[in-house]
């Protein structure tokens, strides 16, 4: 039988097109159904065509469509795939730019902040309907969500739900790449001993051990050679090598400190310990080149092969074919994956989801607790993993006031705003939003629903 997989967010020029390269590549999807769902279903159409016109060129038997009915994309599918970003690229940059006025700076804001707070709140209650739907329509399948903040997701999809989900992150491959890990130690690739210990929450994971062939501890070696500000200052502090750092700097507000001048835009502007506010313009501009290349495509008709499709840095961080393939094959391989933690990580809440290893094979995925970790680290990360399993709750309920216990204990915002302040910025966001939030539509913040 085919394997059957669907896409939540299928028109996604950043997302699809790597996805299908994969499902080309890998001969354990030959013959399967992808199933592409948006909400904009001339994007969802233009993903389809492409890639139909790649399976043929590289004579591979792949069944294509696409529609705007979630639950008719999700009935009887083996693989839900979900990366979905509810308002786009303008709700992000609101997310950073509301909270500069207001004195508030974060580096990418999609995670925890007031930024992840608002992103899981137009986003985490689709994620989770889909893992409701899931149930119903599908419910042998796995829910693999991309979509962020990955950590609130993967809480709220356990909560509506009993259905096999999991987030992942495109950060999450690093440290099984041998390449990479041979850059940071200056150790030739097969000196570097994997698999490697890592653990934390989504956005902050490190690597806790690093072993070379020869016995030597790595981390002293990365300390000497990497020049960014906030590796060694994890190492310094923790005794650990954080990956995605740009990221890291986000759960500590002493990080968080603007350089460059506010004049009315947040957008690109520098900050201390090496990182940089990020700039939709950027993303923007890769949107637009991967939609103008899929639309080309479309007009031509059949003129292109999978070598002429662009590579990005999407191709290396996503690796949910692979996962996939893992499971379809029972190959036993390993990967890091964000679950609910039970005791995985024993010094973090048990509710939390954590970001840890995982063996896949044909009986799914199998996490693996790590123990504990570093004391101070896991006194940070504990307070921002209840801060997320309320904003989970505060997503899915449309409650007010569990709204304004998040923002009141956000560390960010607790150590920069005075409660006033909070509820103003709080007030504004809800209003900039609220075409997105209908779980809020009519009330007042400060009012229990």
């Amino acid at each position: 039988m085919s394997v059957r997989v669907t896409v939540i967010g299928g028109g996604s020029s950043m997302f699809v097109p790597g996805l299908v390269r994969r499902l080309i590549e890998i001969p354990c999807f030959d013959g399967a159904d992808l199933r592409l769902m948006d909400v904009d279903a001339a994007r969802a159409g233009v993903m389809e065509q492409l890639a139909v016109e790649l399976a043929a060129a590289e004579e591979r038997k792949l069944t294509v469509s696409s529609t705007t009915d979630q639950r008719a994309a999700l009935r009887g599918a083996d693989f839900v795939i979900v990366a979905i970003s509810v308002g786009g690229m303008k709700a992000w940059a609101s997310d950073i730019e509301i909270p500069g006025k207001h004195g508030v700076f974060m580096h990418i804001a999609d995670s925890i902040g007031p930024g992840g707070i608002f992103r899981a709140l137009r986003n985490t209650p689709v994620v989770a309907s889909v893992a409701t739907d899931v149930s119903e329509l599908a419910p042998d399948a796995f829910v693999l969500n991309y979509t962020n903040p990955a950590s609130a997701n993967a809480i709220a999809m356990a909560k509506v739900s009993s259905v096999r989900s999991l987030s992942l992150c495109s950060c999450s491959p690093l440290p099984y790449q041998r390449a990479w890990l041979s850059g940071l130690t200056g150790a030739a690739e097969e000196d570097v001993l994997l698999p490697v210990a890592v653990g934390g929450i989504n956005h902050c994971t490190a690597m806790m051990s690093l072993q070379l062939r020869d016995g030597r501890d790595a981390i002293p070696l990365i300390r000497e050679r990497t020049d960014d500000e906030v590796v060694r200052w994890a190492i310094d502090n923790f005794g650990v090598v954080p990956y995605c750092s740009g990221h890291w700097v986000e759960f500590f507000p002493q990080l968080q400190r603007l350089q460059d001048s506010y004049s009315g835009r947040a957008q690109g502007l520098a900050m201390k310990y090496g990182t940089r506010i990020f700039d939709m313009d950027d993303t923007l501009a890769r949107v637009r080149s991967w939609e103008e290349i899929a639309s080309a495509w479309h007009r031509e008709g059949g003129q292109h092969r999978l070598a002429d499709l662009p590579r990005g840095p999407e191709d290396d961080g996503i690796i949910v074919a692979e996962l996939m393939q893992a499971i379809i094959e029972d190959r036993a391989e390993r990967f890091i994956v964000n679950v609910i933690n039970h005791g995985l990580i024993p010094n973090l809440p048990s509710s939390a989801a954590v970001e840890v290893p995982a063996v896949v094979d044909a009986g799914g995925v199998h996490p693996a607790g790590i123990g504990p970790i570093p004391g101070g680290l896991a006194a940070v990360l504990s307070r921002h993993a209840l801060v997320q399993e309320l904003t989970a709750e505060a997503a899915l309920t449309g409650d007010k006031a569990t709204l304004r216990q998040v923002m009141t204990a956000d560390p960010l915002l607790d150590s920069l705003l005075e409660p006033p302040q909070i509820q103003a910025l709080l007030e504004e966001m809800l209003a900039a939003n609220a075409p997105m939030l209908p779980n809020f539509s009519g009330h007042h913040a400060g009012a229990r629903s």
